[in-house]
């Protein structure tokens, strides 16, 4: 008499993907719960890395990225920055959403402008573009009005 054995070969890949599942669901909740304090974390280091000094009091202000770039012909240039985000800090913290961030630009040999942002969920506000006509290559320094300057070169 033979036997009939039930298949069962799916049955190995169906238990991998509900691992796979638990696991991913496990790692989303750590990262949620986690989050604030990496993004501060990283926000220490982009500090460190421009020479900002961080004392973990108060609130404080990290310029955690920026960029400038010109087009046209010389003389002058018009000079873009944008891509300017800041992380705000409470006491080492980062900060909830709906805090006003100012700060102005001024570039090379010509006319810069204010600039202004609102933090997120994530403590992060991403500060409006500013636009002028400036030398068709220098740098472009972002001063905030809370404490924090970066600057960031360009060239045409």
């Amino acid at each position: 008499m033979k036997h009939h054995l039930k298949r069962q070969e799916g049955q190995g890949l169906v238990e991998y993907a509900l691992i796979l599942v638990l696991v991913a669901i496990v790692v989303i909740a750590i990262l949620a719960l986690l989050g604030p304090t990496i993004n501060a974390a990283f926000a220490r280091v982009i500090a460190a890395l421009n020479g900002q000094e961080i004392t973990g009091t108060g609130t404080e202000y990290i310029i955690t990225g920026m960029s400038a770039s010109a087009s046209g012909s010389a003389p002058f240039c018009t000079v873009t920055v944008s891509n300017m985000q800041v992380t705000v800090l409470e006491d080492g913290q980062v900060v909830g959403s709906g805090i006003s961030v100012s700060g102005s630009v001024a570039v090379s040999g010509g006319s810069g402008g204010p600039t202004n942002g609102t933090t997120g969920s994530n403590g992060v506000a991403t500060l409006s573009n500013v636009s002028g006509s400036a030398n068709c290559s220098g740098s472009a320094t972002l001063t905030l009005s809370g404490g924090g300057t970066r600057t960031v070169s360009y060239s045409n």
